[in-house]
């Protein structure tokens, strides 16, 4: 009998005026930002350049023009950084699209699965 586990899956990105502005790596970003309080802790985090996560929020930014992250200097230990209300909240939005889709993706794998499962049953 063949394998029937069947999982409908799916990738969220939000666009603003056809330009990327937030994915699983923007939203995994801004996520160690928040939780770590400074970007090289994020890029420490992440395993990824500060230059990368700099650059990728500078981008972010610049396509929604709107402040994501306050960033400060302050020399060894004393800089650090965190989302603005901005930032939080787009978190937040982006997060709550993924439960809403990961409800329908889990809808939908139960209900494929039945109906696989039947048309087996139909097929023998």
């Amino acid at each position: 009998m063949i394998d029937m586990s069947v999982s409908v899956r799916f990738r969220v990105w939000v666009e603003v005026g056809g330009r990327h502005v937030i994915g699983p790596g923007g939203y995994e970003i801004l996520k160690a930002v928040d939780e770590v309080g400074s970007i090289s802790g994020a890029a420490r985090k992440l395993s990824m350049s500060y230059r990368f996560i700099w650059n990728y929020i500078d981008r972010m930014e610049k396509t929604l023009g709107i402040k994501l992250v306050d960033a400060w200097k302050g020399g060894r230990g004393r800089g650090g950084a965190k989302l603005t209300p901005e930032g939080q909240a787009l978190l937040q939005y982006y997060e709550e699209i993924l439960k809403e889709m990961n409800e329908i993706a889990n809808k939908w794998t139960q209900q494929l699965t039945e109906r696989l499962k039947n048309m087996g049953e139909e097929g023998q």
